[in-house]
């Protein structure tokens, strides 16, 4: 059992370090420099090699790995309850309240590319589709991320009959201009408060609302809620399978890998070729030019299951997967963390670096961001049973005090 367990922490700890790969350029740049390179970041080509490899290996990947997690995790929490004839199901949506509590401070008050929000809200949904078999988790999940690519065709083919306001601002929406770039700079060297106006609204330009802007909207939408949701349907199936806690056998994973990467790889590469070869158009990158990423998303993951568990397995770089596995069991607080130091960097309430640092500097602090968290968690958890976040959240799902220090015998353990 302690293998399975290190195994999924070691997995969550890749996955939790691999989000700051796509999460810096948020921290760092105008918004749509994320998705866009010609947007802002540099356009030389060590900068644009950083874009492309974060593109083809880590964007939306991470994310995939983290709900799949989280998947599993609602599975190994509800089994472990019904095996000691308890009732999960007011545990989990206290549990889940709490973690939407948490995400909502986090998007409102620190940074709006949380993901936590959403992930409880899945939940809600996830609970009820966790006793179907492995093989219909698989299939539902695999039908529901697959809808946000339907739905941009679908879109795609509305686009000739929109209005020229609504392509106005689709084309604006993707490639902002230099007044709206030195806007949102300023606003992020600026003033907190200003910034936290901005996330909740409050300060928005009264302009009239699209049917591109809806259009686009629904389709984010559909996009981030789908892609979570699928893919923890597919780790609850991974995880019942043995797949995510490393008890399938070793020629298992090496196929695993070789599939997943032999077809996600190029199809990332594709989708990257796609873009530059329409010059990163608004219209073909809103909406069809997700497709072939999105499609690549669960084999490429799949892949870095595979090689995860495989070295779960073995005695190579064991120090360094212990650290890892650290950083997975306190990947709540990590995630949150991340988003403190990054927009502590970046922000006008810290050292306001935001718009300064193209994406090969950005690479630079993400190392460093990297090493404190692995050294900091192997630390913490050296001397504490649980993260400080991973603690407080523990104890409001169980509505009782949680003891943080670890007992003298464990510290030798």
């Amino acid at each position: 059992m302690k293998k399975r367990i290190v195994a999924i922490d070691v997995l969550r700890g890749f996955a939790l370090l691999g989000i700051l790969l796509m999460n810096m350029a948020s921290f760092a740049m105008p918004t749509m420099a994320y998705f866009n390179p010609t947007v802002y970041g540099g356009d030389d080509m060590w900068n644009r090699l950083v874009f492309s490899l974060s593109h083809i290996f880590a964007d939306q990947k991470m994310m995939a790995l983290f709900s799949m997690l989280f998947g599993a995790s609602v599975m190994l929490v509800t089994e472990n309850m019904e095996k000691r004839g308890q009732s999960p199901f007011w545990f989990h949506y206290i549990r889940n309240f709490w973690l939407l509590m948490i995400g909502l401070v986090h998007a409102i008050l620190i940074w709006d590319g949380d993901i936590l929000v959403i992930y409880a809200l899945a939940s809600f949904v996830l609970y009820w589709l966790r006793k179907l078999s492995p093989k219909w988790q698989l299939a539902l999940g695999l039908i529901i991320f697959f809808v946000p690519s339907l739905v941009s065709l679908g879109v795609n083919a509305v686009l000739p009959h929109l209005e020229p306001a609504d392509l106005q601002y689709l084309e604006s929406y993707w490639q902002p201009g230099e007044t709206a770039v030195t806007t949102e700079i300023q606003l992020y060297q600026g003033a907190y408060a200003d910034q936290v106006a901005y996330r909740w609204g409050t300060n928005a330009a009264s302009v009239p609302y699209t049917a591109g802007q809806g259009l686009l909207e629904l389709s984010l939408l559909i996009e981030f809620f789908s892609r979570a949701l699928g893919m923890m349907l597919i780790g609850m199936a991974f995880y019942s399978w043995g797949i995510l806690t490393a008890k399938r056998r070793e020629a298992f994973y090496i196929n695993m890998a070789l599939i997943g990467f032999a077809i996600g790889l190029p199809l990332a590469s594709i989708s990257l070729f796609q873009y530059t070869a329409h010059q990163w158009g608004a219209f073909y990158s809103l909406f069809n030019g997700r497709i072939p990423n999105h499609i690549a998303t669960p084999f490429i993951a799949s892949g870095y299951i595979a090689l995860v568990m495989l070295w779960s397995r073995s005695n190579h770089f064991a120090r360094l997967r212990d650290k890892l596995a650290a950083v997975g069991r306190m990947a709540l607080t990590n995630y949150i963390g991340q988003s403190l130091i990054g927009t502590f960097i970046f922000y006008g309430f810290g050292l306001g670096l935001f718009g300064t640092l193209n994406r090969v500097q950005q690479l630079l602090i993400l190392l460093v961001i990297w090493v404190c968290q692995i050294y900091f968690s192997a630390w913490w958890l050296s001397r504490f049973q649980y993260g400080p976040l991973e603690w407080v959240w523990r104890m409001v799902s169980h509505r009782r005090w949680q003891p943080l220090r670890k007992k003298q015998t464990l510290q030798g353990a």
